[in-house]
């Protein structure tokens, strides 16, 4: 039995030495995760915790069938999904078709070095783009998965994608 399997079990019988040794082993690559999707490193943190609370309440639902560190990481997405839509009536925002593309363009290219210099650009992005970003480019969700999971339309995917990727384009040089 692999280490990972000794501490799921672990868990499954509710072994906090289990479930603090899972939540050291990922709690950085899933902290990344989480940032990718919120506003600031604090609300990452909270939804961090919040999923490892998933985690490790639905456990017993892991099935051995893949990965361990991806089936984490779908919980972290659909944390930071869920608290992006609840949070939406708090962030300021703009409908998209009001955003004036040109101004967003006119900005100051980035030397881009790294991949850690790559994602501080895309935390840059509106909310709604960096969302959308995300989980196409990242992710590899299709555009109509990310519809359903935002509660938008294919279409507004779509656009987002593109301006997303058109104010990156304008912001990054390498």
């Amino acid at each position: 039995m692999s280490a990972d399997n000794q501490l799921i079990e672990g868990c499954r019988a509710n072994n906090r030495k289990a479930q603090k040794a899972i939540f050291e082993k990922y709690k950085n690559s899933m902290l990344g995760v989480c940032m990718r999707y919120c506003k600031s490193k604090d609300e990452a943190e909270d939804v961090l915790m919040e999923a490892f609370m998933t985690v490790f309440s639905e456990i017993h639902s892991f099935r051995g069938e893949g990965s361990f560190e991806y089936w984490i990481k779908r919980i972290m997405i659909n944390s930071s999904i869920n608290n992006y839509r609840k949070n939406l009536k708090h962030y300021f925002h703009t409908d998209i078709d009001d955003i004036d593309d040109r101004k967003m363009v006119k900005s100051e290219n980035v030397e881009v070095s790294s991949v850690k210099d790559i994602m501080k650009v895309v935390q840059q992005l509106p909310e709604g783009y960096r969302v959308v970003f995300n989980l196409y480019a990242i992710e590899g969700y299709k555009h109509k998965e990310i519809a359903k999971m935002l509660e938008i339309t294919v279409g507004t995917s779509k656009s987002q994608l593109s301006k997303a990727r058109k104010m990156l384009q304008s912001k990054i040089s390498i």
